[in-house]
């Protein structure tokens, strides 16, 4: 008997042995993206490094400039050092003083990337459209440079940017999310991540655990609104203005008074949330639009506004502060300001969970690096599957709609 038990008890060990060894590899390989192809839509401006981003948005910028009278190019420095800056682009109206279009990217560092196609397909598809009389564009491009350096979603200071855009940092209550001490010990784990087999057991274990313990719902709302009390944590907010939004709240200030424009357009481009292959014009909860209105307005079918049932709020974003400070200056100009948001993973049940994990799991390894090279590659894989696939398809798709929905946007916004 003691003699079959050992045999037993050794088969097991011999099976967990190799699943330890063969499972990391099998979930990397599964894991890792398709390799780039060699030509697709706007191929050549889909750039991996933050440096080739911002050397491309100079170039860029030389040209337009060269075309433009009055226009004007400022570097704002975050970090001289590592060479981390925020460029805006400016080119004013010819000669009425009309119409602003205004652009942002890279309000989660990583997300830049995608934001950086986009302004060329705005410039190559949109702008030639534009009536350069009365309609300006002003282009924030890169309000994260570290995030983007760095590829992650954060900040230097580990700050969510589009939770940090509050109003007024003395009445804000810094517990506004009541359900994230609950389960932030889950969502965000102190410790080293190993084996990558063993790893996902352990998340799923502890996953099932929160859900039984605290429910969906409080894991949902923790991660999804921003919170203001855990430094080390996923999403955020931070404890006052950090450099980016400081400089970004005095440009969008400026372009509600000094710029003496009657009208302002902003889109802020953000990719992560929503249906793969599938771009989302998502409305601040200020904009007053429904969705059935928005669709119908711009024409196109992917919308998210306040009635809809996947809407969710957030604390700190960068439209909801424009509409609130358009409000508190009490504003001439109109102002439409909204979100693009391309769909990464996927918006079923399970892809939220999927979308949640790896989040977690870039957190985690930032603050508790592994030692484990094919963990560490895992990580690496997934957070950029979350924020910019390299499948062709989804990147020719990014293309496709975002050159659809600005023009809708335009067409019905612009005076």
């Amino acid at each position: 008997m003691k003699k079959k038990l050992t045999i037993i008890l050794s088969c097991i060990a011999v099976i967990l042995l190799v699943a330890s060894i063969i499972g990391p590899i099998l979930i990397l390989k599964a894991d890792r993206q398709e390799e780039v192809a060699a030509e697709y839509n706007y191929s050549e401006v889909f750039f991996d490094e933050y440096e080739e981003v911002r050397n491309h948005f100079l170039e860029t910028a030389d040209k337009l400039m060269a075309e433009n009278e009055n226009s004007d190019l400022y570097s704002h420095v975050i970090n001289k050092d590592e060479g981390l800056y925020i460029d805006t682009l400016y080119l004013p109206s010819k000669t009425d003083q009309t119409n602003l279009v205004v652009l942002t990217t890279g309000v989660h560092g990583i997300e830049g990337y995608i934001g950086s196609v986009m302004l060329d397909v705005f410039w190559e598809e949109i702008y030639p459209q534009i009536d350069k009389e009365n309609t300006g564009v002003l282009v924030i491009a890169n309000v994260n440079p570290y995030g983007m350096k760095y590829h992650r979603r954060y900040n230097e200071n580990n700050v969510d940017l589009n939770r940090n855009f509050i109003i007024d940092w003395n009445s804000f209550d810094m517990s506004v999310n009541k359900d994230y001490p609950k389960v932030q010990k889950f969502l965000g784990p102190q410790k080293k991540m190993n084996n990558a087999l063993w790893h996902e057991a352990s998340f799923y274990t502890s996953m099932v655990k929160e859900v039984v313990v605290n429910g969906v719902d409080s894991i949902s709302n923790a991660l999804l609104g921003g919170q203001y009390e855990f430094p080390q944590g996923v999403y955020y907010g931070g404890a006052g203005d950090e450099k980016s939004t400081t400089y970004v709240k005095d440009v969008f200030e400026w372009t509600l008074g000094d710029a003496n424009y009657e009208n302002v357009v902003h889109i802020d481009v953000h990719s992560g949330y929503g249906p793969r292959y599938n771009m989302v014009i998502f409305n601040s909860v200020y904009e007053t639009m429904n969705e059935a209105e928005t669709k119908a307005l711009f024409g196109y079918d992917n919308v998210i506004s306040y009635d809809s049932e996947s809407f969710y709020p957030t604390t700190g974003d960068t439209t909801d502060f424009y509409y609130r400070l358009w409000e508190k200056m009490g504003s001439e100009a109109s102002l439409f300001s909204t979100c693009f948001e391309f769909g990464t993973i996927g918006d079923s049940f399970l892809d939220s969970i999927i979308s949640m994990k790896y989040t977690i799991e870039e957190n985690q390894n930032h603050w508790n690096p592994t030692k484990n090279k094919i963990m560490n590659e895992i990580v690496k894989e997934r957070y950029q599957e979350l924020f910019y696939p390299t499948e062709k398809e989804w990147r020719e798709k990014t293309v496709e709609d975002f050159a659809a929905a600005c023009e809708g946007v335009l067409n019905a916004k612009l005076k």
